[in-house]
């Protein structure tokens, strides 16, 4: 049982995705024409994975950073889930209004987002603009190449063109879902890199798909031991009640208690659904880079 229980539970996946709204794969569009008071930028880069030659990804800078030419802003890097790409949290979450809306009260300190493409490409004809990739491929196609490159091609390529904060209490990093398994896994393989992790849904463990890649997604609980030795000032974990990975993340919250590695756990209504990740990403927009 415990052999097929990897399978089933991909099974359950690819056929939720439709019914949970599991991150909708928007069109790539001018991104640079949509509304905010802040900066909206099409970034496109070099990319370090082989037969891959760029990316992009989508950056939202405060209004007022063109205007202080003087002033270095921390980053939040924003991942996606299956079925996304670089616009999906915007498409699906409003996230730029989402920051406008913090910032004009008072609630959320201001930063960069970041909202890199983490879909696995076969090449560069595969790539076609940084297309979405439907969910079952998105999931079974999972062989680390994003995040070995990711520090360079992403974090590194962000400091080079912006006026960032490079210490790690100037970087955060989130996603939802599949994105949230990514941001788990980066935020452990570098623990001196990231001060703030937002894990919203999150399958904690890699599946099946990904056993041959330990580099990335093997010895978890090792690397969260390092990463815990100096532990991030915030470690949020946020579920909804009806979601399929609720009993999942419990355990995990369990085993972190135990361990005594300090970590919040937020609980809504609801599943595995957009409404939940906005106001999930709502609460950790306000603890970050207090």
């Amino acid at each position: 049982m415990k052999k097929i229980l990897p399978f089933l539970l991909m099974a359950v996946l690819a056929c939720s995705c439709s019914m949970a709204r599991y991150a909708r794969g928007p069109r790539t569009q001018d991104i640079e024409a949509r509304s905010g008071r802040g900066i909206i930028e099409a970034v496109e880069y070099p990319s370090g994975e082989r037969d891959l030659s760029k990316r992009r990804m989508t950056v939202y800078l405060p209004e007022d950073y063109y205007r202080d030419s003087l002033r270095s802003y921390p980053v939040l890097y924003l991942l996606h889930g299956a079925r996304g790409n670089e616009v999906t949290w915007d498409d699906s979450a409003r996230v730029f209004h989402v920051l406008d809306s913090l910032r004009g009260q008072g609630l959320a300190r201001d930063f960069i987002l970041v909202l890199p493409n983490m879909n696995n490409y076969f090449g560069d004809r595969d790539y076609k603009d940084g297309h979405a990739v439907n969910a079952v491929r998105a999931f079974w196609t999972v062989d680390g190449e994003v995040e070995r490159y990711f520090m360079h091609d992403v974090v590194a390529r962000t400091d080079s063109l912006y006026r960032t904060q490079r210490e790690k209490g100037g970087r955060a990093i989130a996603g939802m879902s599949s994105g949230a398994l990514q941001a788990l896994y980066l935020s452990a393989s570098y623990p001196r890199a990231f001060d703030y992790v937002g894990l919203s849904s999150p399958y904690t463990y890699a599946h099946v798909a990904a056993c041959n890649h330990d580099d990335v997604y093997g010895s978890l609980w090792r690397k969260l031991r390092r990463q815990f030795s100096d532990p991030p000032k915030d470690y949020s974990l946020y579920i909804g009640k009806t979601d399929f990975f609720y009993p999942h993340i419990l355990l995990y919250d369990r085993k972190l208690t135990r361990k005594g590695y300090p970590h919040r756990l937020i609980i809504a209504e609801g599943g595995h659904q957009w409404y939940n990740w906005s106001d999930f990403l709502i609460d950790f927009s306000q603890q970050i880079f207090r």
